[in-house]
């Protein structure tokens, strides 16, 4: 996240800089900075550290659902397979977890639901329950389960993908777009030296520039809404 921060302030002071460049008003110059540095700390980078929240609390919830329905085929015990499961998890899962050591372990999987927060999640407890009162093959019992998640799972792979694209076009499109602006500062000179204190002109140049940061704005907030299969049920990620 602190990567993310320091991209932001980069792209704050450039743009504040091409202000300056493009309308010589130190002033309308600062208040773009401003405009550039507080919208995307305080707008984008929320949506992008919940995205980043989300996204890898259901990679973490698929690679538990996975192996934890695998051991269960396996040792046909839940303590086996919780124990199994939870010791493939990340250390911060596994710190999270120890916490519940006082707990059954049909109440840590209960309570592994307000973690996940997702629909798959609340399935594959169903599920659990399910063959704990009526027993049967639980690999056969969680294919619906299995394929839906694994659906998600590529659709994430998918979304990021096309994300990164898309921030570099948007990313490209628009750096040339504010070089041809600074090329043609100092290409019609004498042109600007007469309308460089109009405020038309500085009017023009600061929506030419908040028009840039909108379409910044658009595009994350676009690219960070997951639409996750089944996911009506789908609960905040805390």
């Amino acid at each position: 996240m602190n990567n993310k921060l320091f991209v932001f302030i980069f792209i704050s002071l450039v743009v504040g800089i091409i202000a300056y460049v493009s309308l010589e008003n130190i002033i309308v110059s600062v208040s773009i900075f401003a405009l550039y540095l507080i919208c995307l700390i305080l707008i984008v980078l929320p949506k992008i550290k919940k995205y980043d929240l989300e996204k890898n609390r259901y990679h973490e919830c698929y690679h538990f659902i996975n192996n934890f329905i695998i051991s269960l085929s396996i040792k046909k015990s839940i303590s086996g397979a919780l124990e199994t499961t939870v010791g493939s998890m990340n250390s911060e899962f596994v710190d999270m977890f120890s916490g519940l050591e006082n707990m059954s372990e049909n109440e840590k999987l209960e309570y592994l639901s307000s973690y996940f927060g997702f629909y798959d999640y609340s399935l594959f407890l169903q599920i659990i329950f399910i063959w704990q009162e009526e027993g049967g093959d639980i690999i056969t019992m969680s294919k619906y389960l299995i394929s839906n998640i694994r659906h998600n799972e590529e659709y994430l792979s998918k979304t990021e993908t096309i994300n990164k694209r898309k921030y570099v076009e948007i990313g490209i499109l628009w750096s040339i777009s504010l070089l041809i602006l600074i090329v043609l500062r100092f290409a019609l000179n004498d042109f600007y030296n007469r309308v460089k204190g109009q405020l038309m002109f500085i009017i023009s140049i600061s929506l030419v520039l908040a028009f840039a940061l909108f379409t910044i704005i658009l595009l994350v907030q676009k690219g960070t809404a997951l639409a996750l299969k089944g996911s009506s049920n789908h609960e905040k990620v805390a």
